[in-house]
């Protein structure tokens, strides 16, 4: 397991609910947000934008909307088309912590909306969306996939 780049915490609310995020991301900037929400502990892993899928992140994350250069850097795009990303090691970080709140954000209006539902709803979404051109389409698939990959709020069977 790689070294953790940063850990920090941060609220968010889940249908209706304050909950306590701790957040982890290793060098490679996979992200892991730990939380507990009606008695149970989830932990929420993002690997889709470690490594060489940051860069496709950071595309979608800079195109959804201007963000303040000083916090998150810039991404500047030359004649032929190709981008270049201005940052430093924290404003990437910046980036992921931002990345890891959206999607919490998005785990609580699916959580809302869907209620008894979210895990139908996340299975449902994955297989009806396969295409991830936009920030939004991207960050509700990463919910998604932290929903279904962690069983989330599904119903106890005995």
């Amino acid at each position: 397991m790689d070294a953790s780049l940063s850990t920090t915490t941060f609220k968010s609310r889940i249908m209706g609910t304050s909950v306590n995020v701790s957040l982890t991301i290793r060098n490679t900037h996979e992200a892991t947000m730990e939380f507990t929400l009606f008695g149970a502990a989830y932990t929420f892993t993002v690997t889709r934008w470690s490594r060489k899928g940051l860069s496709s992140f950071l595309l979608l994350f800079f195109a959804y909307k201007c963000r303040e250069a000083a916090d998150f850097g810039s991404l500047t795009v030359d004649d032929n088309g190709v981008p270049t990303f201005n940052m430093t090691t924290a404003q990437k970080v910046n980036a992921v912590i931002q990345g890891a709140k959206d999607v919490m954000a998005c785990v609580d209006e699916i959580g809302t909306r869907h209620q008894r539902s979210v895990l139908d709803y996340a299975v449902w979404y994955r297989e009806k969306h396969t295409c991830w051109d936009t920030y939004e389409n991207y960050i509700t698939m990463l919910a998604c996939n932290c929903i279904v990959h962690t069983d989330f709020l599904a119903p106890g069977v005995t």
